[in-house]
């Protein structure tokens, strides 16, 4: 009797598509929450202070720039606002990421 296991392959994983538009969602989140600490950095923002310009919480900034969230359309709208750059700008590191790797 055989003792080995279907779950186990060699090779890289190949994932379902659902597993691979679940770690894109995941790059994603974590590239924006990247972007948006570097432009709140270098405009010598706190988040509680970012938070309040845009009218959202600070746990909220906090947990986006975690890559934990996403940010609604509406929110990276008042965020790029508040930080004084075009929406945009928070996904262009994803976006220049993703040309990249095709």
């Amino acid at each position: 009797m055989s003792m080995t296991n279907p779950e186990v392959t060699s090779g890289p994983k190949v994932f379902t598509k659902a597993e691979s538009s679940t770690a894109r969602h995941l790059a994603f989140n974590g590239e924006v929450g990247r972007t948006l600490r570097r432009l709140r950095l270098t405009r010598v923002l706190t988040q509680a202070k970012l938070a309040e310009l845009a009218d959202i919480s600070a746990n909220y900034v906090a947990r986006l720039e975690r890559g934990e969230l996403g940010p609604s359309l509406a929110v990276a709208t008042r965020l790029s606002a508040a930080l004084g750059v075009g929406p945009t700008e928070l996904v262009e590191g994803f976006r220049t990421r993703q040309a990249g790797a095709t």
